[in-house]
């Protein structure tokens, strides 16, 4: 666990709010991905980031020093799929207001109930990301940098970078397909680096 890791998790314990807003702010997006991966149904996923967000500030006080934060909202957000996969209504729910085929959503719910959430090492991936973009080329790392992680829209990073949108298109790409590799064993919870 990191410095500001650690204080951010005893922030929480001692109910900070600032440091549950953080928290907050650092993982919703990344759970809501997650989510969306087994069940592609906006209000339904995004419902289910604020329930697993809620649980954790409601069970702070039970953490300990070493929780390992990313492990235990990912398996928070886990078992609340799991749960709305099994319950009819919400069955009934994401078909009726998505094209989601029965089978898929069975899918779906037999991968999440097998994928393993404590093997979730934000260091690990964090690393692994950090290598991987320095062994591409300088520009599509450029590229990729400005795309993913500050946010920029391709005719953005074109404008800025003074090359064609389709240059941008490519570079992503291209820096996509070696980051799918990369982060194989981790895909479910990296969804929102492959998203845009």
């Amino acid at each position: 666990m990191t410095v500001s890791n650690k204080h951010l998790m005893e922030g929480l314990q001692n109910g900070d709010e600032s440091a549950f807003e953080v928290i907050y702010k650092m993982y919703a997006p990344r759970l809501y991905y997650f989510i969306y991966e087994y069940i592609p149904q906006k209000d339904i996923s995004e419902n289910i980031v604020q329930e697993t967000l809620m649980v954790l500030w409601s069970k702070k006080s039970e953490l300990t020093d070493n929780t390992n934060l990313g492990a235990y909202l990912f398996t928070v957000a886990k078992n609340n799929c799991l749960y709305k996969l099994r319950e009819i209504k919400y069955r009934q729910r994401i078909f009726h207001n998505a094209e989601v085929k029965e089978s898929e959503l069975e899918a779906n719910y037999i991968a999440l109930e097998s994928l393993e959430t404590t093997r979730f090492n934000e260091i690990e991936i964090e690393q692994i990301i950090e290598h991987t973009l320095a062994q591409l080329p300088p520009q599509c790392r450029t590229v990729f940098n400005l795309s993913r992680f500050k946010g920029m829209k391709n005719r953005e990073i074109a404008e800025e970078l003074n090359i064609s949108a389709k240059a941008v298109e490519g570079h992503i790409t291209k820096a996509l397909k070696v980051f799918r590799v990369a982060l194989k064993d981790y895909l479910p919870f990296v969804a929102f680096i492959f998203v845009k």
